[in-house]
């Protein structure tokens, strides 16, 4: 296979249980037959209850563990565990019944994972025995939107945090050890996704919701650059894994098809790549040399990998996997992720229950 080398060391550690925290699982591993033969479909987990790999473009791969963390109902609650990808077999990490694991995130250079429980910003370590910190607990006056992202040492996290009443989102940041707020940013209108660049922690790109407006702020200077206008419908944002790239979803408009749009934050460049076959969300491997896209309609809810011809703007279309997930159920969205240049972490409810899958070549 083109990965999975490592023990999972953090299956290995701390005393069996037989449910909640620490509590072990065998492998529900299924393999499926993907489009392209070069590749084939692992799927995860099989529970009747809702699996997810979190919420849009969250990479749940932790390289040092060689596992993923995942998000599970099947106790009744949100809670989090961790698979390791040696054997299939998996480790219950949380165990409360208030916390929003759909939106988690994981750091895979710290080994922890973040996540909200009640209003509290909380972290859990992915190895046994899987202590907790809580880190900061936000006023009931705000809502937190999107997930907490991450720059890439795990030491820093950025929010949206909506005020209903004043109809503004502040951009802020937490400091993960001190707990310390700062707010960078206030923007009229609801934040739903604020991403903190991973690579170089300076940046913040983020998504109005109802306007469908995409922009940024500099954390230093405070400058808001917005990336789209009032004609464009810019859509679900997420960093190039080089951290100089902004990239979003770019609806048709007119004669100009539905487009993938980078921005370099150092030259202010813009580039954009024209993806034919409509997708809802898109994601890029770190080689830069694929799209990823997971259809808009039911008629076309596959795994879509957009193969770059290089130097260009254009894409070969190759379809990978029918996943069968609805763009109106927000839980069983592909939401995909890269976790290297070939392998994909996806939800899917090609069996009727939303599970998670890898699509790996083979």
């Amino acid at each position: 296979m083109s990965m999975l080398g490592f023990s999972c060391a953090a299956l290995a550690e701390g005393s069996a249980v037989d449910f909640g925290k620490g509590a072990r699982f065998e492998s529900e591993w299924k393999i499926r037959p993907a489009l392209d033969p070069d590749y084939e479909v692992v799927q995860l987990t099989r529970d009747k209850e809702l699996d997810n790999k979190m919420y849009l473009d969250v990479d749940p791969y932790v390289p040092s563990l060689n596992s993923v963390l995942f998000m599970s109902e099947r106790d009744g609650d949100e809670n989090l565990y961790l698979m390791s990808l040696d054997n299939g077999r998996f480790v219950q990490v949380t165990d409360s019944d208030d916390i929003d694991g759909d939106h988690a995130n994981v750091s895979p250079q710290t080994e922890e994972a973040f996540y909200l429980d009640d209003r509290t910003l909380t972290s859990v370590s992915l190895r046994a025995p899987y202590r907790e910190k809580k880190i900061r607990t936000f006023s009931s006056r705000y809502d937190f939107k999107g997930i907490p992202s991450l720059t890439s040492d795990g030491k820093t996290v950025a929010a949206s945090l909506y005020d209903e009443e004043e109809k503004t989102s502040s951009l802020v940041l937490v400091d993960v050890r001190s707990g310390e707020l700062q707010t960078v940013k206030k923007i009229d209108g609801e934040v739903d996704h604020v991403l903190i660049n991973p690579v170089h922690g300076d940046t913040l790109l983020f998504h109005l919701r109802y306007d469908s407006q995409i922009g940024l702020v500099d954390i230093g200077t405070k400058k808001k650059t917005m990336l789209t206008d009032s004609n464009d419908h810019g859509a679900h944002p997420f960093w190039a894994s080089n951290g100089r790239d902004a990239a979003f979803a770019q609806r048709k408009q007119g004669e100009t098809p539905d487009q993938v749009v980078t921005y370099n934050i150092r030259k202010q460049e813009f580039f954009s790549y024209d993806t034919q076959e409509s997708s809802n969300h898109y994601a890029m491997n770190p080689a830069r040399t694929i799209i990823q896209g997971d259809g808009h309609k039911d008629s076309t809810a596959y795994i879509y990998f957009y193969y770059i011809k290089a130097g260009t703007n254009k894409v070969d279309t190759v379809k990978m996997f029918k996943h069968g997930s609805s763009s109106n159920e927000e839980s069983v969205h592909p939401h995909a992720a890269f976790i290297n240049d070939t392998d994909l972490i996806f939800n899917s409810d090609a069996d009727g229950n939303g599970n998670v899958y890898l699509l790996r070549e083979k």
